[in-house]
């Protein structure tokens, strides 16, 4: 490995940090698709630089459950199962009833102003048929209870499992009420706004476990099959 692979990139932040970083956007907008495969060489000439940092950043994907490594065919998206992401929600549910109830107290004017931006970033979103726009957005309101926590080990989790779900919310859209959905984050703003911790934890936990459930129905990877071969449907 060459100095200009461990070197800190612009900003301090190492190459391969940085790959990954790039890698999750992509994977998040949908410029990587559940299934397709990420091809180091391609990726490294992109970038103009080597396959290693790239390599130790899909390593670090494949850890958390986004990237699938293969011996002969490289690396691909991975498509997780409905009960995976179910169970995934499930976690979440707890993380995001604890920061919610951790964050209520200390919530600042400008938290709650942000919380309120990214709701209207989602009804903007709806309305324009931006899902991945609206998933970002969704993201950004429940992260940013999670900072506001002020709790490092909720950040880490948090941070941890929504880049795992958040990619394959879209293949569930067309089945599932998105308005309800969206609905629920003015639920638990209002707790917030009331400085209500019980109830801001109950409607966080109810939100994810809703969204556990959909996952559970609405199996992302048995759709993408569909997709990827429509005689079968």
């Amino acid at each position: 490995m060459t100095t200009s692979e461990t070197a800190p990139a612009v900003g301090g932040e190492l190459l391969s940090t940085g790959v990954k970083r790039l890698l999750l956007d992509r994977i998040m907008s949908g410029y990587y698709k559940p299934g397709e495969r990420i091809v180091e060489l391609r990726l490294a000439k992109e970038q103009g630089i080597s396959q290693s940092p790239i390599r130790e950043a899909l390593r670090d994907l494949a850890a958390i459950g986004l990237i699938e490594m293969h011996s002969r065919r490289g690396a691909s998206v991975r498509v997780p199962t409905g009960a995976e992401l179910g169970d995934v929600s499930l976690v979440r549910s707890e993380i995001d009833a604890l920061a919610a109830r951790i964050a209520t107290p200390i919530l600042s004017d400008k938290t709650l102003e942000e919380l309120q931006a990214a709701y209207d970033e989602m009804v903007r979103c709806r309305a324009a048929g931006d899902i991945p726009g609206l998933t970002q957005a969704d993201a950004r309101f429940h992260r940013l209870i999670a900072l506001a926590s002020g709790n490092k080990a909720i950040e880490r989790v948090f941070d941890q499992l929504e880049p795992f779900a958040r990619t394959f919310i879209t293949l569930t859209m067309p089945d599932i009420d998105v308005d309800v959905i969206m609905q629920e984050h003015l639920g638990i703003l209002a707790a917030l706004r009331d400085r209500n911790a019980d109830l801001a934890a109950t409607r966080a936990r109810a939100h994810q476990l809703g969204v556990s459930e959909i996952f559970r129905r609405f199996d992302p990877a048995s759709r993408i099959h569909q997709q990827h071969n429509p005689i079968d449907s």
